[in-house]
């Protein structure tokens, strides 16, 4: 009797699954990794806001010859000018990247106020053309450049606004771009 009852259950669920209706489907994901830089400003003189992104901010407030240097800055007097001084820390993060270092590069936003003269290392900055201020960067690193304003003693007394935009490059890989200022 417990051998009949056993089949009886067993076509009775074969019959109810027969009957059942199913349905499938398949997802199908296609996807490439693509290999990213990110830049960063971490530091820079001046009441700076944004550091830890790619749209920082320096205020540098009034500044003269024969007053007090911004936050962060030193005043150094010349003769027929004056130069303010100061760092500026820009940060690059790579993913999925072989490369094993990058090029930096630095370029104004618009054209200098006369008598004015933006420098990265050295280097006098313009809005026409961008300057490397290094071919061999390294990753994940803060990479710190020296940052100098020099105010001629003919300049006219108004804003010298300005942004500094940095280009980040590696080989192979789209540049990134981001202003700061």
């Amino acid at each position: 009797m417990k051998k009949l009852l056993l089949v009886v259950a067993i076509l009775t669920m074969t019959a109810l699954s027969a009957s059942a209706a199913t349905s499938s489907g398949t997802l199908t994901v296609t996807g490439t990794v693509e290999s990213s830089i990110s830049l960063t400003i971490e530091s820079a003189g001046g009441t700076t806001s944004g550091t830890g992104t790619a749209a920082a901010t320096s205020s540098l407030g009034n500044i003269s010859k024969f007053g007090s240097a911004p936050t962060g800055f030193t005043l150094a007097r010349g003769a027929s000018d004056w130069t303010i001084s100061s760092t500026v820390g820009v940060q690059v993060v790579k993913a999925n990247l072989t490369s094993t270092d990058y090029t930096l590069t630095a370029q104004l936003g618009s054209a200098p106020a006369s008598g004015v003269a933006w420098k990265l290392n050295g280097s006098t900055l313009s809005d026409s053309a961008a300057t490397t201020l290094t071919s061999t960067g390294t990753y994940a690193s803060t990479g710190s450049y020296s940052w100098d304003i020099v105010v001629a003693d003919s300049a006219a007394a108004a804003a010298i606004d300005n942004s500094i935009n940095f280009t980040a490059s590696s080989p192979g890989r789209k540049s990134r771009s981001h202003s700061w200022g």
